[in-house]
């Protein structure tokens, strides 16, 4: 099978994405916002992937160092190896942030690899200043809102009810970036939406469906649907964090900074809901030990200056009718 490779520059660490083909293709598709040309650049991250049976003999016999519902790790040497229960082995170099992926499944393939993405390239953005907030975020009258909910609450759903009115663009439908300074910065990927939400309105070219491994499946709305729509300018921010209202109706109550605070901490400080995978996140040591105990400073710095430059802080209780949540927002919000 014919490989293709590229690479990703995700806001100054290059990802070198390199192996199968078809998978390559999805990855790349799902962050072209990053997609970069210039091939003569220092691989911050390099990652192979594998169609091909996981070759279980090139683990030591060693014993396992992390367990999970879905997989089992070993360490050696500075190498990691993350057994998916015989359907897919990662061998990740993690001192030369290298791994190799293999599996006969190409749809695990891609899951594991878009997860490594996400989890080791915000974990080297976290270094630099940068962190995800598990949010979505969009701009609105020189106004950028970023609005915190639990996993499962609903904000790609209202997201995509806001996306409807030309006005709106997107900076993230779940992990906009914060830098140390307290601006948001926008990581436009795919949208995955539950099958039962409405997309009637999006040209099929623009959906795939994805089976994941723990939920099912998954609509994903291309990237390329949205490019032209990607707000990258610097704007005062308003903070919501909402919360599900059992009714038909929906409510925007203003609320101060400790509120705000309180889903800062949840959201971004501790990283509840971001896609952080633990086995490529807890790789041990002591040193391990005190750069994540680093990161959390840096996030609180982050936030804090957050709640100092931005003093407009709202609960959105969103009713059952998303149609009518977008209609409170833009009437609560409109100039």
């Amino acid at each position: 099978m014919e490989n293709k490779k590229d690479i990703l520059d995700i806001y100054g660490i290059n990802v070198l994405i390199n192996g199968t083909n078809d998978v390559v293709a999805k990855i790349l598709s799902d962050f072209a916002y990053f997609n970069s040309n210039n091939t003569n650049r220092t691989i911050d991250l390099s990652l192979n992937i594998n169609i091909f049976p996981p070759p279980y003999e090139k683990i030591p016999e060693i014993t396992a160092s992390m367990y999970k519902t879905d997989c089992i790790s070993y360490d050696k040497n500075g190498i990691r190896y993350v057994d998916y229960l015989g359907k897919a082995l990662v061998i990740y170099n993690i001192n030369e942030n290298q791994a190799d992926i293999f599996s006969l499944s190409p749809d695990l393939l891609y899951e594991i690899t878009y997860l490594f993405v996400h989890s080791r390239v915000g974990e080297m953005l976290d270094m630099k200043g940068f962190h995800r907030i598990h949010s979505c975020a969009f701009s609105f009258e020189d106004k950028i809102y970023i609005c915190m909910l639990p996993q499962g609450g609903g904000k790609s759903t209202l997201l995509m009810e806001l996306l409807k009115n030309d006005t709106v663009k997107l900076l993230s439908d779940d992990t906009p970036f914060i830098d140390k300074n307290g601006y948001i910065y926008p990581f436009p990927i795919r949208i995955g939406l539950c099958n039962d939400i409405q997309t009637n309105y999006i040209p099929e070219k623009f959906i795939t469906i994805f089976n994941r491994r723990k939920f099912g499946q998954k609509k994903l709305i291309s990237y390329e649907f949205f490019k032209d729509r990607i707000e990258t300018r610097k704007l005062p921010t308003i903070i919501l964090y909402g919360k599900r209202f059992f009714s038909n109706t929906s409510e925007i109550v203003k609320k101060n900074r400790f509120c705000a605070f309180q889903e800062l901490f949840k959201n971004c400080i501790i990283g509840f809901g971001l896609p952080q995978v633990i086995e490529y996140f807890l790789i041990g040591g002591f040193k391990d030990s005190i750069q994540k105990s680093y990161l959390i400073i840096l996030r609180l710095y982050a936030c804090i200056m957050l709640l100092i430059k931005n003093k407009q802080v709202y609960c959105f209780y969103l009713g059952n009718d998303k149609n009518l949540n977008a209609e409170k927002f833009f009437k609560f919000f409109h100039k």
